[in-house]
This record gives C-alpha cells, structure tokens and sequence, in this order.
C-alpha cells in the first residue's frame, strides 16, 4: 500500500545582519530557502529550528517569535508537496553582535550564503510569498505583533468532495 501523502511543517529562521539575509541553498537545484528543516512530531516548532541549525550548520541560535506562516503546495521532482512554513526571528546565540560572515554546511546537499536584501529580486528564495514578504521589509509590526500571512485553503469540489487539482502549482 502507497503511503498516504502528509502535511510537512517546517521551521525556519530569519537572521539578518547588516543589510543581509542568512540563506540555505539547495546545491542540486541552485534555490534558496531560509534555514531550517522539518518539526518532528510531538517536538515545538522552535525547538525544531533550533535542532536544524545544529545539525545543518553546528550554530547555535536564539530562537524569537513567530514573523510569518505560509502554506503552498506544488509539484516536486517526484511527488506533490504540501508544507507548511513557520518563520521565527532568530539571533546568534548569546547576543553575537557579529555573526560569523561564512556559515558552513555540515551537510553536503546544502550550503549557506549571506544574501544582501537589496539583491533578493535577482535571487531564487522559495517560496515565492517569503522572497515578496522579505522584499516589502517583513517583520513584526509594532501595532499588531507578528505579522501572519497565509494562502487561502483550497476549496472542494461539491460533487465529487474532492480538492481541486493543483498540479500546476509548483511554488516551492
């Protein structure tokens, strides 16, 4: 029996530093996505981001509040996806003023880059909604706290209470 298709929920982490954006690339594809990595069941999303950055890159970070949701689903290389992404403030841990200006990959199939935020219109940052939000100058509004953007949910369709096809979405 084919396993059932599931929800990914993925923490990520936004670390800006003097104008520019810590980014994870995927090497076998070339895009860009913030770092972080997939919540484990039972495990809080923070502690999951935490976890990531240990375990991708050996830093150690302070994990803030949640910026932003989004929720795509698209097309991969072998499978539909359906991921949602929580985006939490994240700092150095203890308060760095500096973070260290190369961050290596402990894993070879990524690598990290600081990216100025004034070049992001020319860089592949997927999902398309956090490259838009982080170009708008995202963040937390000083009013209303967090500011949480997500996609509307697909609708069913009545007569055969099935979702709507989706497969030329290939946001990522």
């Amino acid at each position: 029996m084919p396993k059932a298709p599931k929800i990914e929920i993925i923490a990520r982490g936004l670390l800006i530093h003097e104008g520019r954006v810590l980014l994870c690339q995927n090497n076998k594809v070339g895009y860009y996505y913030l770092p972080g990595g997939h919540v484990e069941f039972s495990e809080p999303a923070a502690y999951a981001l935490k976890r990531e950055m240990i375990e991708e890159c050996g830093q150690s970070v302070e994990v803030g509040p949640l910026l932003i949701s989004t929720e795509q689903v698209f097309q991969g290389p072998k499978r539909m996806h359906h991921e949602i992404n929580l985006v939490f403030h994240m700092e150095q841990l203890g308060g760095k003023r500096t973070p260290p200006e190369t961050v290596q990959s402990i894993e070879e199939q990524i690598s990290f880059d600081w990216i100025e935020l004034a070049q992001l219109h020319e860089t592949d940052l997927r999902p398309d909604e956090l490259k838009a939000w982080l170009m708008s100058g995202g963040g937390v509004d000083p009013l209303h706290g967090p500011l949480v953007s997500t996609i509307p949910a697909p609708t069913t369709d009545a007569t055969t209470d099935t979702p709507p096809d989706t497969t030329t979405d290939t946001q990522h």
